[in-house]
């Protein structure tokens, strides 16, 4: 129809033209209007998601929505903040508070944080307790499945007016999370928590031109030529026993040191592989278990790294420490990549040599895109203790946070806070729009990593070859650990 009203526009036009050169009396004012009517016609703007779907105009009388989330005593290594008493400058914290004064003012609601050392230490007698004091609680993404066993959580359906799929959510983390259409949690923009989780490598672009090696490893990464095998040859170039006494400690120069599960953690998930996916039956299922791929993963890894030195184990303990030890060597200079999350970047911005961003690497070049480990931090859970007459409420207020945060406080994170305060140069913000686009999320990191992630980076602690062996151990545990969770949502 549109087609035919601009067709019916432009034939009246010529037949207008036709007249004007037998008389030259034509109006300027008639033309001008022509001209006018067709922009109308071509310039009609199609709906945006928004327009779709939207949410409904409601003077909520002074509702408060109530978070219950952590401070920043125990989980430093997320951005757990959703709300701001005021603006200090911060550009993070002033988007934050600039987003829920709009959301309060527009719905006539109040938002507050209720934040605690770490939310487990008290949600569960709460919950037990039928405390109803808060709406949303924020919830170490692999403590989720217990308390949904527990019969402690609701599904996301509970609430009116939202839609865990929409743009807004994080589709990629909701899929994980959602087991045969039952949202059990979810992950959106009004949360960076998530988000400031994904694991990235920085390299000390000094060490490198110091070794006179003119690899761009920004190429490597945009040309998809930044694999294991290409990790593997250019780390060689800076394993070095500094002080020459045959023994490899804290004293000499290593390619990359750091946590053992989130070095190799990141090596096996920037490789493609997933712990859990989602079998045919829409549950999930225990991915490792004749999977061809995922062991040649697993072996290359162990035959790069086993008796090379590429990596030096800080924290020889367990697979969990060893951060903040390799944090200091990379600012001592003493290896050339640094592991570590989005967050953290942060805390490297003090060091006097210049650095570079770069997504850990694929398996080989065939793989199409690379993937970013994401694990770690809060996620959004609702309490049976929710109260059905407060649902509508929260479902539209926490739907219009996300909302807001899609346009606001998520381009402040990534173009002006990452692309500006902590990136040093243009490639590492175009590497930064990389390792956004490639943030992988998998229930085998996220709600059973104990049982599937962890001990395959045991091996890796060790430093041995026994993929094969701990799969026929876990697999049992694994499966119930499934199982529970689908009866849970069922019931």
């Amino acid at each position: 129809m549109k087609k035919r009203a601009i067709s019916t526009v432009i034939l009246f036009s010529l037949l207008l033209s036709g007249v004007s050169c037998g008389s030259e009396g034509t109006s300027e004012t008639t033309t001008k209007s022509q001209s006018d009517d067709t922009t109308v016609s071509d310039t009609t703007a199609e709906p945006t998601e928004y327009d779709l779907y939207p949410l409904p105009e409601k003077d909520m009388d002074g509702f408060e929505l109530r978070f219950y989330n952590y401070d920043d005593t125990w989980l430093t290594w997320a951005i757990n903040q959703l709300d701001a008493e005021e603006e200090n400058g911060d550009r993070v914290n002033d988007a934050i508070y600039a987003r829920n004064r709009r959301v309060e003012s527009e719905y006539n609601a109040v938002i507050t944080e209720i934040t605690a050392a770490n939310t487990n230490d008290n949600l569960k007698n709460q919950i037990m307790a039928s405390d109803d004091s808060f709406d949303i609680a924020m919830l170490y993404d692999e403590l989720v499945s217990g308390y949904f066993v527990d019969g402690l959580f609701d599904t996301w359906d509970s609430l009116p007016h939202l839609d865990t799929s929409r743009s807004w959510w994080n589709n990629d983390a909701n899929e994980v999370f959602r087991i045969n259409g039952k949202q059990f949690a979810a992950v959106g923009d009004f949360s960076l928590a998530m988000l400031s989780r994904g694991f990235v490598m920085l390299f000390n672009k000094d060490m490198q031109a110091k070794a006179g090696l003119d690899t761009n490893l920004y190429d490597l990464v945009r040309d998809s030529k930044w694999t294991f095998d290409e990790f593997a040859s250019f780390s060689k170039n800076f394993v070095s026993d500094v002080n020459g006494d045959g023994v490899y400690d804290e004293n000499d120069q290593y390619p990359i040191t750091g946590a053992v599960k989130l070095v190799f953690g990141s090596m096996v998930t920037g490789a493609g592989v997933k712990y859990i996916t989602t079998g045919d039956d829409g549950n999930p299922q225990f991915a490792i278990p004749g999977n061809t791929y995922a062991f040649n993963v697993f072996e290359k890894l162990y035959n790069i790294f086993n008796g090379s030195n590429l990596f030096y184990n800080v924290k020889k303990a367990n697979v969990h420490d060893g951060s903040n030890e390799a944090l200091e060597l990379y600012g001592n200079q003493k290896n050339l990549f640094l592991g570590t999350s989005i967050m953290w970047i942060e805390k490297c911005r003090s060091y006097n040599f210049d650095m570079g961003i770069i997504p850990f690497p694929k398996y080989d070049e065939e793989q199409a895109d690379y993937h970013v480990l994401v694990s770690g931090a809060g996620v959004a859970t609702i309490p049976v203790t929710l109260p059905e007459d407060r649902r509508e409420n929260v479902g539209i207020l926490l739907d219009a946070l996300c909302r807001d945060s899609q346009q606001n406080l998520l381009p402040t994170y990534k173009e002006v806070v990452l692309k500006t305060k902590y990136a040093r140069d243009e490639d590492s913000a175009e590497m930064l729009d990389i390792i956004f686009d490639s943030l992988t999320y998998d229930l085998g990191l996220s709600v059973w990593p104990q049982d599937t992630y962890y001990r395959y980076m045991e091996c890796y602690l060790k430093m041995n070859d026994n993929f094969s062996s701990v799969t026929d151990k876990i697999k049992n545990t694994v499966e119930k650990d499934i199982s529970d969770l689908v009866s849970s949502l069922d019931k």
